[in-house]
């Protein structure tokens, strides 16, 4: 009896100490995937590419055993988490170097996200980004982790950190910091970001020109989307998102058939692809089950495409392009259109004004992808009276098919100091969009304000802030700003 239960003193000795290396074996294998995972820089904040050219979900860079062993650790509650944490912060504690203590912070991080413990990992990550050191790939791979996170906010003064490192010569941060903005609404901002990581790269980046291409689309300007988009495809041909937008946007555009051409030969490229696959069916049942269609037959390209990029909800609920109304028109007055937007894509806008008004001369002054793009040529030119009457025109018509229009006008009327008007149009677009997209509500609250109507534009911020909980982010400044309101409410 006594030699068995020595022999049971000395096994569970041995198991606990078999225990412990283990544990620090997994570390230490983790450790390893972390530094082969951060010699490279990530895809972006997002998504990675994988070898087809689709994009995938990101996950964080940690072992399948570590991750495993995490979320087994949080469900049964076993002590060897905390423990472990506890070790990874001693080590941290005791790095030598800056770059050591990067590599241990961040392994702590995937560790803290496999057991769901998303807030730690943030303020992690966020310590991180107030460190002082010269680190620009580090830093920009923070900002990617910090997006995947959803912490938007500090993803985007961490880009812009890596970039200022660099002295501006960052196309890969200053693409990422373009599709954090992008997702914020802020398309100004995200359009110079974007442009900027073009120049660097002599307009040879696929997933630049892809995301500027989103940009265009969520602002009703189709046919540049198409330009990016194609573009792209040059660039980048095995870019999957981009064949699928692109071949959209010209079935939307009237053009099915080269939709399809676009896929087909994608196809040819790559054996097979799902989403590929999808969009040329749905392509293919929307012409007619592959019926030829005339190059003649223009869509509401600018209300889809929109619609597709910011998830703008149709009447039915449903993002469908059978139930996109089809616009005929002549085929001189469609390649009026083309030359209009070749015009207008060089930059000759004065050339591209005159080509648009030939074509609304053809259509009796109204026909909506030219209104649309004559008054964006007209903004550049800023002749935003004229631009305000082109968005005018389009909303009285065609408003519920092109609601982005309404952010358009609101914004000539803002210019022109029409506040009362603008903040209409920004209220219908912001309805038009319902919870998709609550930045319109900050234009709404911006123009109310500068009006003078603070009760206004507070409700309009407390709108925005109510959206962008239910959509699973609301900015840190948002609090300040609505104390601010509330305070001018109060005093007013």
């Amino acid at each position: 009896m006594r030699m068995k239960y020595s022999h049971r003193v000395m096994s569970e000795s041995l198991q606990m100490s078999f225990r412990r290396l283990l544990n620090v074996a997994l570390i230490l294998t983790c450790s390893a995937l972390l530094v082969h995972a951060q010699r490279n820089e990530s895809a972006s904040p997002a998504t990675q590419t994988s070898s087809s050219g689709a994009a995938k979900p990101l996950t964080a860079p940690v072992g399948g055993t570590e991750r495993e062993d995490a979320q087994a650790s949080a469900t049964t509650g076993e002590t060897k988490s905390p423990d472990r944490i506890t070790a990874l912060r001693s080590m941290i504690k005791d790095a030598k170097t800056d770059s050591e203590r990067a590599r241990l912070h961040r392994l702590l991080v995937d560790y803290l996200v496999a057991l769901n413990r998303k807030s730690e990992a943030i303020d992690e990550l966020r310590a991180m980004s107030r460190e002082d050191r010269v680190d620009p790939v580090g830093f920009y791979n923070l900002g990617n982790a910090l997006a995947r996170l959803e912490d938007t906010d500090t993803a985007i003064d961490v880009y812009r950190k890596a970039i200022k490192q660099r002295h501006g010569n960052y196309s890969h941060a200053l693409n990422n910091l373009g599709v954090v903005l992008l997702r914020q609404g802020r398309w100004d901002e995200a359009q110079e970001a974007l442009e900027s990581a073009l120049k660097l790269e002599n307009f040879h980046y696929g997933e630049a020109s892809y995301n500027m291409g989103r940009l265009y689309a969520a602002r009703g300007e189709a046919d540049l989307a198409i330009r990016e988009w194609t573009r792209a495809l040059v660039v980048q041909p095995d870019h999957a998102d981009a064949a699928v937008a692109l071949a959209r946007a010209l079935a939307e555009d009237g053009s099915p058939e080269r939709g399809l051409a676009v896929l087909d030969a994608f196809l040819a490229r790559k054996a097979s692809s799902t989403e590929v696959a999808d969009a040329r069916r749905e392509i293919l049942f929307n012409s007619g089950e592959g019926e030829a269609t005339s190059a003649s037959n223009i869509s509401n390209t600018a209300a889809t495409s929109a619609a597709k990029v910011a998830n703008v909800k149709s009447d039915s609920g449903k993002h469908s392009l059978a139930t996109t109304p089809t616009l005929t028109v002549d085929q001189e007055t469609y390649d009026l259109l083309g030359r209009a937007r070749a015009a207008r894509a060089d930059g000759r806008n004065e050339e591209a004004a005159t080509l648009y008004r030939r074509v609304l001369s053809r259509k009796e002054g109204f026909f909506a992808p030219a209104n649309l793009e004559l008054g964006f040529v007209l903004s550049s030119l800023k002749r935003y009276d004229e631009a305000a009457a082109m968005f005018e025109t389009l909303v009285a018509r065609e408003g519920a098919r092109y609601p982005i229009a309404y952010y358009h006008l609101g914004r000539k009327y803002e210019l022109l100091g029409k506040l009362d008007l603008a903040a209409g149009a920004f209220e219908k677009a912001a309805a038009a969009f319902d919870e998709t997209n609550p930045q319109f509500l900050l234009d709404l609250s911006r123009v109310r304000e500068l009006a003078g109507n603070y009760k206004a534009a507070l409700k309009a911020m407390e709108d925005y802030v109510s959206i962008s909980q239910k959509i699973g982010h609301v900015p840190e400044w948002t609090t300040e700003r609505l104390a601010e309101l509330r305070q001018k409410a109060e005093t007013k």
